[in-house]
Formats: C-alpha cells, sequence, structure tokens
C-alpha cells in the first residue's frame, strides 16, 4: 500500500470518519488510522442523540444550527439508512436554583431560534408517562430533537470513503508528527513513517499526548464517561433526559471522585441507556468500577421506579476530552502549516457533518462557511458558561 497522501485523519470515530468521507469526495488520497479498530474510542459509547442539551450558547450557535439542519438531507447524501427518528430533549428541574438557571437559558435558546420551553410538573408527565415526577418542579422541555443509530453513522462515512479511494489502517498506533521547518511532513507510526502535506487530529482524549510530542499543550482534561445498557422494554421513551445538575455550578472535585449526573436515552433498538458516572483521570480503562454501576443505577431508580427490575446487559468506560470553556478544539495549528485540530465537541453527533465538511474546506481552499475562530486550538481558554 503507498505511504504517500494528500492528507492523513487520525481517529476512526465520528469526527474522524466524518474528515476521511469528506476529503475522500473532494478529490484527496486519504489515509485514516487509529491505534485500535473504527470507533474504539469514545464514539463507541456514546448514545447517538442529535441534542443540543449541553451546547455552548454564545460561539456554537452557528455550528449547532448547520448541524440540526445537515440532517434533514444526510440519509439521501450518503445513500444509507441512519435509523434517524424525532426525540425531545427533556431536563427535570428538582430545585429553584435549578428552576432559575434553565429559565434563563430557555430565553437564551428562543432567543437565538432554538424553541424551549419550562414545562410544569403535570406536563412532565404528559411527555413523559413513566418518570417519576413527584419531587420535581417542572422541566426544560426541547421538542425537536432527534437521534440515530450511530454505529450506523459512523459506518455510513467510512464504507463511503472506502468506496471513494480511502485507505485504512487500524491497529496503527500515531507516536508522533513529522514536522520540517514549520510544514507537517506526515506521521509517525510503530509500523513506519507516512508521509502527506495535510494531518487531521480528530483524537479525543489522546490528543494532547499528539501535542506534547510537539511542543504543543492544548489545553484540555479528560473525563472518564461510564454507562450501561438494558434489555429491550415493550415501550417507546419519548425523550433524551439529562440532569439540570449538569449546569449547577460546582467546586473543584479531586481525580478519581466519581460524580453521577443522570442520562437516560432509549436506543434506537429499543433498549434503554443509562448514565452517567464519570471522573477525571489520565488512565483510560474500560472495565467500570462497582461503585459507578451503582450511582447509575440509582439514578435511573430515581427516575423510573416502577422499572427497576430492568436487567443490564453490559456497562462501558470511554475517555472523553473536555475543555473548560465548552469549546471544541477546532481548526488550524498555530505555526505548523497543514496541520488541524478536529477534537473535543460536546454532543459529537450533531455537528459530526459539518466539521467534515469544514476540514474539507480548510484543507482544499484555505477558507470555510463557519467561523471558527473561536474555536482555535491555540486560543485563550476561559471557565465555561453553560447558559
Amino acid at each position: 500500500m503507498p505511504n504517500l497522501f494528500d492528507a492523513i485523519v487520525i481517529g476512526a470515530g465520528y469526527i474522524g470518519c466524518s474528515v476521511a468521507y469528506h476529503l475522500c469526495e473532494a478529490g484527496l488520497t486519504t489515509a485514516l488510522f487509529d491505534q485500535g479498530s473504527i470507533a474504539a474510542g469514545a464514539s463507541a459509547a456514546n448514545y447517538g442523540n442529535i441534542q443540543i442539551q449541553d451546547m455552548e450558547l454564545s460561539k456554537s450557535t452557528d455550528l449547532t444550527k448547520r448541524g440540526i439542519a445537515s440532517f434533514s438531507t444526510l440519509e439521501d447524501e450518503l445513500d444509507w439508512k441512519l435509523g434517524i427518528r424525532k426525540i425531545g430533549g427533556l431536563l427535570p428541574i428538582e430545585n429553584e436554583n435549578q428552576w432559575n438557571i434553565l429559565n434563563r437559558r430557555k430565553e437564551n435558546l428562543n432567543q437565538i431560534g432554538i424553541p424551549s420551553e419550562i414545562i410544569t410538573t403535570k406536563q412532565l408527565k404528559e411527555v413523559e408517562p413513566f418518570l417519576n415526577s413527584r419531587n420535581m418542579l417542572g422541566g426544560l422541555y426541547h421538542a425537536d430533537e432527534g437521534q440515530i443509530d450511530p454505529f450506523q453513522l459512523i459506518w455510513a462515512y467510512y464504507s463511503r470513503a472506502k468506496q471513494k479511494g480511502l485507505n485504512a489502517y487500524f491497529y496503527t498506533k500515531v507516536i508522533g508528527l513529522d514536522i520540517a521547518q514549520g510544514n507537517i511532513q506526515g506521521v509517525i507510526t510503530k509500523q513506519g513513517n507516512f508521509k502527506a502535506k495535510n494531518v487531521v487530529v480528530c483524537t479525543g482524549a489522546y490528543t494532547a499526548k499528539l501535542g506534547q510530542s510537539i511542543g504543543k499543550k492544548w489545553n484540555t482534561h479528560y473525563i472518564l464517561g461510564q454507562s450501561m445498557v438494558t434489555e429491550r422494554v415493550n415501550f417507546k421513551m419519548n425523550n433524551h433526559l439529562a440532569s439540570a445538575s449538569f449546569y449547577e455550578e460546582g467546586a473543584e472535585v479531586p481525580k478519581g471522585t466519581i460524580i453521577a449526573n443522570m442520562a437516560i436515552s432509549q436506543s434506537t433498538h429499543g433498549n434503554i441507556l443509562i448514565g452517567e458516572a464519570m471522573f477525571e483521570s489520565n488512565e483510560f480503562p474500560i472495565k467500570v468500577p462497582a461503585k459507578s454501576i451503582t450511582s447509575i443505577s440509582q439514578s435511573w431508580v430515581n427516575y423510573f421506579p416502577d422499572l427497576a427490575k430492568l436487567r443490564i446487559l453490559r456497562s462501558w468506560s470511554a475517555p472523553v476530552a473536555d475543555v473548560k470553556d465548552g469549546l471544541p478544539l477546532f481548526g488550524p495549528v498555530n505555526e505548523i502549516s497543514g496541520l488541524y485540530l478536529a477534537t473535543a465537541f460536546r454532543s459529537t453527533v450533531i455537528i459530526t457533518p459539518i466539521v467534515g465538511k469544514t476540514i474539507a474546506q480548510l484543507i482544499t481552499s484555505n477558507q470555510c462557511d463557519l467561523n471558527i475562530e473561536s474555536f482555535l486550538p491555540e486560543r485563550q481558554i476561559n471557565e465555561t458558561n453553560y447558559e
């Protein structure tokens, strides 16, 4: 196989496969590398939600709205059934502080053209009949969200890219970046060096290590997210549910401290996806500690006590990259021509098509339709404001 390409993409998750597809679509000879198999990292643990619940509002509006619009034509573009279905997004409110925070968020969402409403305790039962609303004040409700089969989306991008000439190198770990005189030359792997004028880093929680290898400190921290899945059920949930506590300010916690925030969805196959327990970590084990399983299970029982006896089929753990200001690392890297980052996205599914298109535009024309100034990798990063 050749070792000279127009572009190399590192990381074969949602973003990497979308980028690879769009580069092949643009006519570039492209190679995709991953240290494991396709979707071996955080993408393998994703619920597949096309959601806006945790989007950053002040800088990410255009990116998110473009992402929402892209799914109306994506199945036709890829000629692939993605299992797209409409669901709502619901954030139950349990105290006055959450009520005030989410009421402000509702106003901000409506101002940018994303319809949202605060609903009453009675309405909670109407939009999600099995939900235990006894101790809740109401909820922030988005009626027009969606869900896909996550593996179909990744597989569609990968398969269509292969048809357009993509070269794939799985179980091939990129251990360094080859740079000379301020220009990217390619990647360094244990299986040899591969040359390219453009390299796109889509490696999520592993991005910092690549940055360190070239003297770059990309300001990310890493969360080990943990969830589990139940047997199939004979009813359909109407919404993706997430905890409003996500938006409440909290003190810094030591690494290794488990934080449980409710996140519940139903898969396109009928199983219930339950999460999430998470903690900051520099290590990325795939097994879930017993304490985390207990925390995750309790969140389900609190909200759906009548369904406490569902059997758990499996649990998983996945490393997720996060940035303190809630924005991704997305765009060209300063002082290294041909090197791009596309990583640390929140609610990755919704922006997957747009990220691939944007990177292809940057590489082929050195410009893009989307304003990415706020996402540039070497920006000054401030603390997050989720409202």
